[in-house]
């Protein structure tokens, strides 16, 4: 497929969404637990702002037809971001809509029950405001609110990596009654938000570049993903949000060639197209060419489109140990995926291979 036939194909996906399970314009994603027999239309703001970063990074090797075709999809997302925050006081976002009965979309029993109810999380808050141009000082109210979450400052992390639990660094959500969480992940999507409102560091923001200093020099991602990001647990995704920061700021240099060698070993024993269109995708980030051989368009592969990016594990945030031991196991999570996001990475890794400029 061309870049045009893949923008165009992500554009019909976004218009012939069943509107009986998603809201006009927001890109369709699914849940899903196999264990459970669970398959079920998901209406979250996350993919649609993940997809809509994706592609307004790649603007600049697109054409005039194909960036037409961008500010459609942007304009249809873009019109739903309100649906998803009500503090405004702070600008942040949820995960899913705010109004009562909303979580958990299209399910049976969970979005009956308010105790699964999910406070805003500053990884759908970062990658909104990404992506719509917020003015720096309503981005400030949200970046004077993340500190009031941070490691002990009310409460202190019980899972993850223990060499990172005495670090005053951001968790994942909002929630005053939410356990702390340490993600990589979603502090690399936080910190492309910091870069690009170029706020001043305070400890918060210096502890929370050290967790991610430490789990790169420390390879902490091949000890346990799960631990280090339990909400996008695969060494491979992780290495991919790594690679995006180190690449789009000037952040953590010094860990560049650290990270270079893991992507590389990881790359060098992996089969799976997936994960080698993440991870060639990673390294051209980094200025370095990938050891890889395409032979054929896998675009519309059910091993691209259908696979897993995010997750929900019911058991992430418990710091029992006996809890912990069982937490990463498929049989706790509900995995979320998103075929047009997925063409989203596949073009973008096509753009990059195309685009390589040493």
């Amino acid at each position: 497929m061309t870049t045009l036939e893949i923008l165009l194909k992500i554009r019909e996906i976004q218009v012939n969404a069943d509107q009986s399970f998603f809201n006009k314009g927001i890109i369709p994603s699914y849940r899903k637990n196999p264990y459970l027999n669970k398959h079920i239309p998901d209406d979250n703001i996350f993919f649609s702002a993940s997809l809509l970063y994706i592609l307004q990074s790649l603007s600049q090797y697109l054409g005039s037809e194909e960036k037409e075709i961008i500010s459609e999809i942007n304009t249809d997302i873009v019109s739903n971001f309100k649906h998803y925050t009500n503090k405004q006081e702070r600008n942040s976002y949820n995960f899913w809509r705010k109004e009562p009965n909303r979580h958990f979309p299209n399910g049976t029993i969970f979005c009956k029950l308010n105790k699964f109810i999910l406070p805003d999380d500053i990884d759908s808050t970062s990658l909104v405001q990404l992506t719509n141009n917020l003015s720096y000082e309503e981005a400030l109210k949200t970046k004077l609110s993340i500190c009031k979450h941070a490691n002990l400052v009310n409460n202190q992390i019980k899972n993850g990596h223990p060499i990172l639990k005495d670090l005053k660094a951001y968790s994942t959500w909002f929630g005053v009654n939410m356990p702390i969480e340490f993600d990589v992940c979603v502090l690399s999507n936080l910190f492309l938000w910091i870069h690009k409102y170029n706020f001043n560091f305070n400890q918060y923001d210096t502890e929370s570049l050290k967790l991610i200093e430490i789990t790169i020099t420390q390879s902490l991602y091949f000890k346990s993903a799960f631990k280090s990001s339990p909400e996008y647990p695969e060494k491979c995704i992780i290495l991919y949000h790594l690679s995006r920061l180190l690449s789009s700021t000037d952040y953590l240099g010094h860990c560049k060639n650290k990270l270079i060698n893991d992507i590389i070993s990881v790359l060098k024993n992996t089969k799976d197209q997936f994960d080698i269109l993440l991870l060639s995708s990673s390294l051209i980030k980094l200025n370095t060419l990938p050891d890889i051989t395409i032979t054929k368009d896998l675009s519309l592969h059910p091993a691209i489109l259908n696979r897993w990016w995010f997750t929900a594990g019911f058991l992430s945030s418990f710091g029992n140990p006996i809890i912990n031991k069982i937490a990463p196991l498929d049989l706790f999570h509900y995995r979320f995926y998103s075929p047009a996001f997925n063409l989203a990475l596949f073009l973008e890794n096509k753009i990059l291979m195309e685009n390589q400029k040493y």
